[in-house]
């Protein structure tokens, strides 16, 4: 991972609650930058929300993004995506 890198992490503390969590790196550890404010249903909920919280800080880049891909989706063929609406 480069300095640059950002990972989204899906985690479940508790069975039925996602949260997503934004980590960067930090020399040799992984630091939370951004994470969900409370539970979603399913990991597939939690994905997409964290998906749509690396767009915002991709658009927030503005000019210095230059170059750099933006994610626009992501799906594992096994994975359920949940509903298609967040509660």
């Amino acid at each position: 991972m480069d300095i640059e890198s950002i990972a989204l992490v899906v985690d479940e503390p508790i069975a039925g609650h996602f949260y997503w969590v934004l980590q960067k790196q930090d020399g040799g550890d992984c630091k939370p930058i951004d994470a969900a404010e409370g539970p979603m249903p399913t990991y597939g909920a939690a994905m997409m929300a964290g998906i749509a919280a690396l767009q915002r800080r991709t658009d927030t880049r503005g000019a210095h993004a230059a170059g750099i891909p933006v994610v626009t989706a992501y799906l594992r063929p096994n994975d359920d995506p949940g509903p298609p609406t967040m509660h």
